[in-house]
């Protein structure tokens, strides 16, 4: 993997099972499924799929009261995509009391099922269940969103020092703050803002929230967490978006050479991904006419998730995720530069159209509008064929 140093993935559905003879054997067959599936030849990774289900099928059948083989067939849904029955097999499992689970166990089948609620298209969420893609929180120190506020930020490395901090840091984050709100925050303290200025009594709310012992106990949870895992979870995009003959950061996640130095950049798919993504938060966060459309806040929560999944767990988007992105684009239907100088058509994401309205430009709105199209492009691209590791 082209950036493999980043550090381990956390325990999931896959680790519990990594000793059992069967798992592996699933394991394989995805493998070879997933290779066939890049090749384009997805009759013969339908077939191997199907191969793999009579195989957990079966181990299941011969095995109703073994754990691990309820585990595997969940693992397989999951890894294929087929995320109904993955989280039919894992709620009954956690429902039934039937099978005694480590802690471990768990919070890995528990996170894994959350996931799968969150990850439904927004339209088709349960009212009592995640409302959102992912969390997503604004790092008080540059204002960039991120993914996690239990690890340094990938912006600028910066992280909570006291509980206090921790507390705020949470506070900025979309189950309290909505996207458009933490976009417009970002935009305000890109212009020297600090985030206590912009929400008004953070400090106070802070601390009230420190006030519920409850609260107040998980804050100190993820503190102590961050503190002790911080050394591992150092991660700094910018580093890894510069060039190697200047150190100033890449501009266009397609460029083959620096705009700066004329050195040539050969970035593998991975990390041109990561940068494409990364440019189109920026221009959410910066540039883009804040929408409070659905689809809009749906679509900066999937660009978080998947910059972070590849960024820590170098986990490719899923096909799954890619089809999302693109119907999220399309539903969109446009999305614009500042006062809506320069406006991208997205509505049919493989044909984008940009338009730049002559009255309602700035000095600078055929510039962005077009940085804007041209990571646009390259992002649906990838999202079509798929992100190589």
């Amino acid at each position: 993997m082209p950036f493999g140093f980043f550090g381990s993935k956390k325990k999931n559905i896959a680790d519990l099972l990594a000793e059992q003879v069967t798992y592996q054997q699933v394991v394989g067959h995805l493998a070879k499924a997933q290779s066939l599936q890049k090749l384009g030849r997805n009759d013969e990774a339908r077939q191997v799929l199907l191969e793999a289900e009579c195989m957990a099928i079966n181990y299941l059948n011969q095995n109703p009261r073994e754990k691990k083989a309820h585990l595997t067939l969940a693992m397989l849904y999951v890894e294929s995509g087929i995320v109904d029955r993955a989280e039919a097999i894992i709620d009954r499992f956690l429902k039934s009391g039937e099978f005694q689970l480590t802690v471990e166990e768990r919070l890995g089948l528990e996170g894994e099922l959350q996931k799968i609620r969150r990850e439904r298209p927004y339209n088709h969420r349960s009212f009592e269940g995640p409302q959102e893609f992912t969390k997503v929180y604004c790092c008080q120190n540059c204002g960039r969103l991120h993914n996690f506020v239990s690890m340094p930020c990938p912006h600028c490395d910066w992280s909570p020092q006291t509980i206090e901090e921790m507390a705020r840091s949470i506070i900025l984050s979309n189950p309290y703050i909505k996207i458009p709100g933490l976009l417009i925050l970002s935009r305000q303290m890109a212009n020297g803002r600090q985030a206590s200025d912009v929400v008004l009594n953070l400090n106070k709310d802070g601390q009230t929230y420190l006030s519920v012992p409850k609260q107040r106990q998980v804050v100190e949870q993820v503190f102590t967490f961050l503190r002790q895992n911080e050394y591992k979870n150092h991660r700094n995009l910018n580093i890894l978006l510069e060039c190697v003959g200047c150190n100033t950061r890449v501009s266009f996640s397609g460029s083959e050479k620096c705009e700066k130095c004329g050195a040539p950049v050969q970035w593998p798919d991975a990390i041109r991904a990561i940068a494409c993504m990364d440019n189109l938060l920026w221009l959410l966060e910066q540039r883009v006419e804040v929408s409070s459309a659905d689809a809009f806040t749906e679509f900066v929560c999937l660009l978080v998730a998947m910059v972070n999944d590849l960024l820590r767990k170098q986990e490719p988007p899923s096909e799954q995720r890619r089809k999302y992105a693109i119907s999220l684009l399309r539903t969109i239907v446009a999305i614009s530069d500042l006062n809506k100088g320069a406006i991208i058509d997205t509505s049919d994401p493989r044909d984008l159209k940009i338009y730049l309205v002559k009255d309602d430009m700035r000095e600078d709105s055929e510039i962005f509008g077009s940085f804007l199209f041209k990571e646009l492009e390259l992002f649906i691209e990838k999202m079509v064929k798929g992100v190589v590791i």
